[in-house]
């Protein structure tokens, strides 16, 4: 996977809409694994084509878990490999990390973590942002999900 910051800035402010060529834009659903997903061509687990059947195994990974369950390199942040431009960053609280595997709840979260920034979706504002740092982004989160171990994960996609 070969991606540039100029790449993932260019996403900045842009609602899923402008993004999904498969119109999977509902403002009621997360879009956060969508939006890593089209900016960096992953395909595991359900796609957004996959919601019609005209578009079926088209598209882009739209469930966090599926993409972290399906990646052979994963682990907590603090073990991330040393090269680490492009790599993908969750969060969730670790009590929703079972021997490895991330279970699908509710509160988890997907970003792309490039030069220090994490880019992600923010589903309150209805487009793409760039947090500047890794603390600001696990802050942010620690700030709206329950429990006190919001942590962070990281996975590589080959």
């Amino acid at each position: 996977m070969a991606v540039k910051e100029s790449d993932l800035q260019s996403f900045v402010g842009k609602s899923i809409s402008g993004i999904c060529e498969n119109k999977f834009a509902d403002p009621q659903q997360n879009h956060c694994a969508h939006f890593v997903s089209h900016a960096l061509t992953i395909q595991l687990g359900m796609l957004c084509g996959d919601l019609s059947w005209k578009t079926r195994k088209t598209g882009a990974s739209i469930r966090c878990d599926e993409i972290y369950n399906k990646l052979g390199q994963t682990g907590t942040w603090d073990k991330k490999p040393a090269k680490n431009d492009g790599i993908l960053i969750f969060v969730i609280s670790a009590k929703n990390m079972k021997n490895g595997i991330m279970m699908n709840v509710p509160q988890k979260h997907l970003g792309i973590h490039f030069a220090g920034k994490v880019f992600n979706y923010s589903n309150s504002k209805h487009k793409v942002v760039a947090d500047l740092s890794v603390d600001a982004f696990h802050n942010k989160f620690k700030d709206i999900y329950a429990g006190g171990d919001i942590s962070l994960y990281y996975g590589v996609i080959p």
